[in-house]
């Protein structure tokens, strides 16, 4: 079975090649893909809050 949805896309900028958010745990201001997906149980998909590098840490 595919997936089909597409992710809700949280962002609050972009740096000229994609949209860009910032990361509530290290403060930095990163492109979304330096974030992961979750799928948050009702059906939606969206983009994680904390970055990759972040989430790694913990």
């Amino acid at each position: 079975m595919s997936n089909t949805q597409s992710p809700k896309i949280q962002s609050n900028g972009y740096n000229g090649s994609e949209p860009t958010r910032e990361c509530p745990h290290c403060k930095k201001t990163k492109p979304l893909s330096e974030f992961g997906y979750r799928n948050m149980g009702n059906g939606d998909i969206r983009n994680q809050s904390w970055c990759k590098e972040c989430r790694g840490e913990k």
